[in-house]
């Protein structure tokens, strides 16, 4: 459930990620779409430089798909209350948790000052002899990925490799991790966390939303690597 009221927007940056992801599971119960792979032949008469790099790779039965796009986005955003993820869902830290969300933001503002678009909350982008390094992307998880009757969704993910600028809120529930120096060791990590009236300031640190039914980030869970919390 998502419960925004949007009142002032440079770049829908913030909703175009919630509708995409609430476009994949709105699908019609008979819609069915299969995935094939390419063959060399094929790929070779595909061209591009610059601006995606799309990559699937396999880990431990898992099978990951990204795609990574070179593109700028510039925001400044006003939201009421945004809240996603009400369940009662198995947490890592709380093998028997109550009914609750996994994000329950109000009075949420994402950049710096509306009248200032050097405020803005934005996303970097990147692009090294040709090759995207930086920008939005979008990847997900799936088992059995070549084999339509039994591949199976498990994560979906959309985020960008480096975003930059403020957003404050007032976090009643927070779930997610938040490293201030991308060293693996998040000063904020778990479900469900009361932050309470707090700004995130990111600097060039990665951001995504993810969700997901396994794991200790089981539901909608936030990331940034580099961000502070005052």
């Amino acid at each position: 459930m998502i419960a925004p009221a949007a009142k002032h927007t440079r770049f829908f940056f913030i909703f175009a990620v919630l509708f995409a992801m609430m476009t994949a599971f709105l699908v019609p119960h008979n819609a069915y779409a299969q995935m094939k792979g390419m063959n060399n032949a094929q790929l070779s008469e595909v061209y591009a430089e610059g601006f995606s790099k799309f990559t699937i790779t396999s880990t431990g039965g898992i099978d990951t798909t990204y795609a990574l796009f070179n593109i700028m986005t510039n925001s400044y955003i006003e939201i009421d209350s945004l809240k996603l993820g009400y369940h009662n869902k198995y947490d890592y830290k709380n093998p028997t948790p109550s009914y609750g969300w996994d994000e329950d933001w109000t009075n949420v503002q994402i950049g710096g000052a509306k009248t200032d678009a050097s405020k803005d909350f934005h996303t970097n982008s990147g692009n090294t002899a040709g090759v995207v390094t930086d920008g939005v992307y979008f990847s997900a998880d799936f088992t059995n990925i070549n084999t339509p009757a039994t591949r199976e969704l498990k994560a979906i993910r959309i985020g960008a490799t480096s975003v930059t600028g403020d957003i404050s809120a007032t976090f009643n529930s927070f779930s997610g991790t938040i490293d201030d120096s991308n060293d693996n060791t998040p000063e904020y990590n778990g479900h469900g966390l009361n932050l309470g009236t707090k700004t995130i300031t990111a600097t060039a640190s990665k951001f995504e939303l993810s969700l997901s039914i396994d794991g200790y980030d089981k539901g909608y869970w936030v990331t940034f690597t580099n961000a502070t919390v005052h």
